[in-house]
């Protein structure tokens, strides 16, 4: 079961992405976040295994949380989505630590497409992980 962090300041996108998200049998939303400093600290608390990030959000956008987190938790995969997608945002996110940026005007499908990439990506890199080498 991978476990989701949505982290946006409006409450009804959120609702709406939790909505679409749990209807995905291996999909749980384990937490929210309504600002970019109550998402570094539920990703802290909670250690999801990708988090759904909006870009502007109050007190830390969606930029500073991505570093912060990325800093102490690189392992958990984070897809910024937002409405302000440009190619500065998508550079800025990828230094931070953010895999990927959706632009909300594009549709749920890209950014459960996104999502779905992310856990493969994941999964396989913890699979690599788990792999011991002997020799010969």
């Amino acid at each position: 079961m991978a476990r989701i962090l949505i982290a946006d300041d409006r409450e009804s996108m959120r609702t709406a992405l939790k909505a679409m998200f749990v209807m995905r049998p291996h999909w749980e939303v384990c937490g929210e976040a309504g600002d970019g400093h109550e998402a570094v600290a539920k990703a802290t608390q909670l250690q999801p295994d990708l988090i759904v990030m909006d870009f502007r959000m109050p007190l830390s956008d969606g930029l500073q949380a991505a570093s912060e987190i990325c800093n102490t938790m690189p392992s958990i995969p984070i897809v910024i989505y937002t409405l302000y997608k440009t190619n500065e945002l998508e550079v800025a996110a990828k230094l931070v630590g953010a895999r990927c940026v959706v632009a909300k005007e594009d549709g749920v499908k890209n950014l459960l497409s996104a999502i779905e990439a992310e856990l493969v990506v994941k999964k396989y890199q913890k699979k690599s992980k788990s792999i011991i080498e002997y020799p010969d």
